[in-house]
Order: structure tokens, then C-alpha cells, then sequence
């Protein structure tokens, strides 16, 4: 896992970032402290990169894929950041051994195999609890499995709905996916033939995986998050691209319009962004944990529910009429909680967050990169103190972006000669 931040004034943009990686094998899970994940895109220009998940794309790692870029298209300009971040995509879309014809299929059958055991594991979950408690017939035990698996693909379907189209899918149909993702479809068919599960419902099966498939909700992959200039930019910018893999010739990736991208200007004096594992720096800023803050949510929802429950039976016992009665058991109570949120939300942001961004639009630089370090040095911290793994640690790399001096290594876990351009390993 990661810990990274992006902090930026019209001073510049900062970037800072753990060494932590998470190792899966067959033998176990292992973390060592000698990841890279800040990188330089650009010999000529004044723009940087982050990556946090994945450290790879279709098998390449991304320093390699980085560096590439960067000695075949680092001299190029453009006006903005976001154009820089286009120009990457297309390159990752020109260079097919990223993305050959084998490992596509390759990505595809994971990702089938990805989509079959979410579907899986939460209906023999609900399944097993069930049993807990009734005793089935055959014809019972074999019904409720159908009705939880088509329950969980209609759950991913609306999901992967909500969260809209990947762009390069947008006029890709069932039946491109039918014609290219044959075998992973078949693949698809023969688990749920080797679990016993209902043959006749693999039509389900596929137009489930068809609507996660093209969607912008990814089981696995990368985000990159471009920070700098443009040429024409006086302030400096952080952009975020989330990207899975690649398949039939188009690639899953979507530009975020969250609260992960954002852009300085008169209106806008500075930022601070944390992204992966932001429990503790989002802490720090908010004044709250995330966690707690759902919590908090949660039981006030719950208590509202509670108190009008207790209405209910106060009316009922005073004798008021059926209609009184249902007209209060009707009674919406999401404004309620809506309205509890936002004030929630206005009291984080006047007490906290405002006097942070405040002060960092008052920073030098030399104070952007100690607050940069310092907050995922925290998080390494907390993961270090507690009873949760370790996937926060080992040396913080920091490096510094502005308009005049371009891109400039702080702190790196490698040493270099300082008038050196690339660290030897970056």
C-alpha cells in the first residue's frame, strides 16, 4: 500500500511519498521499503508524477514505462497539465508491447476471475448464514443461491452504472465483448459449472461482467497523479488518472472529478491532497477520523430512525388517528440527515480546514516540504504503533515543482550528485 501527498501554493507543488510495497506469493504477504513512486515526466518541463496501487500496467512496471516516456517525449511542451496527461495516455496506447494481443487477454481472464469470485464469495456468505438458521430443502438450498447470485450481479451492475463509462468504451457493446473475451467468457461458464451453480444463468454472468467491465469502477489498477505546469500556466496544477489495463484494443482509464484534482489560481491559493492510505492525514486536516466521521453519521441516521419509531408508539397509545399515524410513519427524514451532514461539513470546514489552507497559501517552499514529509511520515507512524500491517514505512521521498526551476528532488532514498539531472535509479 501507500502513503502520498500533493501540496500546492502558487509558490509550487509538492510531492511527497512512502517507499512501502505489499508483495503477495504464494507463500505469503511480505512489504519491503524500496519503492519509487515519484518520478520525473519530463527532461525539459516542469511536471512530475505520483503512483499509489499497482505499481504496474499490463505487466510492465510503471518506472520503466516513466522512463520511457520520458526519453522519447520529455521534450515536448504543452499548455496545460491536462495535456501532458493525454499525451501519456496516447503514448501508453501506441506502444503495443504494453498492451500485446496475449497480455490483453491476459488482463481480461483476470479481471473474469476477479468478477466471478466477488460474485461468488458474497453469495456463499450469505448462503452459509442463511443455513445457520433455516434447515433447506435441495430445491430450497439451490433457489436461494440463484436468487443471491443474481442479487450480487445485479449489485455490481448498478454499481459499475453509477459510476459511468470508461471513455474509450462508450460505443463498445455485448457484443464486441462476446467476439474478443470468447474464452475468458467460456472461462467464465466453466467455474460456475465447477461450483455447481445454475447453468442457465450465464447470460446473467456476462452482461454483468459487460456492465463492470466498461465501467469506471475497477476491481484493480493505478492511479497516476500528474502535478506541474502547462506552458502557459503561471500556477501549478494536480490531475489524477485512474487506470486498470487494456483489452480489444481500448484502454479502462478515467480523468477524476473528485476532490482528488485540483488546479491553483486567484480564487484557489493552495491545496493539500492526500491519496491511498489518508485515514491518518485526513485526520489531521478534518479533525476527525474518516472512520469515525461514518460512524457519527451512521448512528445519528440510526437515531433519528429510533426516535421516530418512538413517536409511533406514543400516538398510537394517545389514540391518535390511522392517518396521523401514517402520515408520520411516511414522514422522510433524509433532509434530516442531509442537513446534519452539511453542518458537519461547514464545522470541519471553518474550523480546520480553512486555517491549514490558509496557512499553507503563506508558505515558503522549505515549509510546503516539511508539512509534505511530515504527514506521511505520521501515517508511517500510526501503521508503525498499531496493531494494522506495516504498509506504510521505510525512507519519504520528496521533490519540488516550480514554473523557473522545474522539477526537483528534496529528499530521495538513492543518493545523487546534486547538479545531477535523474537520480541513477529513478
Amino acid at each position: 500500500m501507500t502513503a502520498i501527498v500533493g501540496i500546492l501554493n502558487k509558490r509550487a507543488a509538492v510531492m511527497a511519498a512512502d517507499s512501502a510495497v505489499t508483495v503477495n506469493s504464494a507463500s505469503g504477504t511480505k512489504i519491503y521499503n524500496t519503492a519509487t513512486k515519484i518520478f520525473r515526466l519530463s527532461k525539459a518541463h516542469p511536471v512530475g508524477v505520483m503512483i499509489f496501487d499497482s505499481a504496474s500496467f499490463m505487466g510492465t512496471p510503471w518506472d520503466v514505462i516513466f522512463k520511457l516516456y520520458r526519453d522519447r517525449k520529455g521534450d515536448q511542451s504543452f499548455n496545460t497539465l491536462e495535456e501532458y496527461a493525454r499525451n501519456f495516455l496516447h503514448f501508453l496506447e501506441a506502444e503495443d508491447y504494453f498492451s500485446s494481443s496475449k497480455s490483453q487477454e491476459k488482463y481480461l481472464m483476470k479481471e473474469v476471475s476477479d468478477y466471478y469470485h466477488k460474485v461468488k464469495d458474497y453469495a456463499i456468505h450469505a448462503f452459509e448464514e442463511k443455513l445457520d438458521d433455516d434447515e433447506l430443502t435441495d430445491d430450497e438450498a439451490e433457489e436461494l443461491i440463484r436468487k443471491l447470485l443474481e442479487e450480487r450481479i445485479d449489485m455490481i451492475t448498478e454499481a459499475a452504472n453509477d459510476r459511468g463509462v470508461s471513455p474509450e468504451f462508450e460505443q463498445y457493446t455485448l457484443a464486441h465483448l462476446r467476439s474478443f473475451g470468447k474464452d475468458a467468457l467460456d472461462a467464465l461458464a466453466e467455474l460456475c459449472e465447477e461450483d455447481g451453480f445454475p447453468a442457465d444463468l450465464r447470460d446473467a454472468w456476462e452482461e454483468g461482467f459487460y456492465a463492470y467491465i466498461r465501467s469506471t469502477l475497477y476491481f484493480s489498477g493505478t492511479g497516476i497523479v500528474f502535478a506541474g505546469y502547462g506552458s502557459k500556466d503561471i500556477y501549478p496544477s494536480i490531475l489524477t488518472v485512474y487506470i486498470s489495463g487494456a483489452f480489444d484494443r481500448r484502454m479502462r482509464y478515467y480523468f477524476s472529478e473528485e476532490d482528488d484534482s485540483d488546479k491553483i489560481d486567484n480564487d484557489n491559493s493552495a491545496t493539500i491532497i492526500p491519496y491511498a492510505q489518508v485515514d491518518v492525514m485526513l485526520t489531521l486536516m478534518k479533525g476527525i477520523h474518516p472512520g469515525l466521521r461514518r460512524y457519527v453519521e451512521s448512528k445519528h441516521e440510526e437515531s433519528l430512525q429510533k426516535a421516530k419509531e418512538k413517536m409511533l408508539e406514543a400516538m398510537k397509545e394517545a389514540g391518535c388517528t390511522k392517518k396521523a399515524i401514517r402520515q408520520v410513519a411516511e414522514t422522510d427524514l433524509s433532509d434530516i440527515q442531509g442537513n446534519y451532514e452539511e453542518s458537519m461539513d461547514q464545522f470541519i470546514q471553518d474550523e480546520f480546514i480553512d486555517g491549514i489552507v490558509d496557512a499553507v497559501n503563506s508558505f515558503n517552499i522549505e515549509d510546503m516540504v516539511n508539512m509534505a514529509e511530515s504527514l506521511v511520515s505520521v501515517t508511517n507512524l500510526q501503521r508503525h504503533i498499531s496493531s494494522s500491517e506495516e504498509s506504510v514505512g521505510g525512507p519519504i521521498d520528496v521533490a519540488v515543482i516550480t514554473r523557473s526551476e522545474g522539477f526537483m528532488w528534496v529528499k530521495h532514498k538513492h543518493w545523487m550528485p546534486q547538479d545531477a539531472d535523474t537520480f541513477p535509479l529513478e
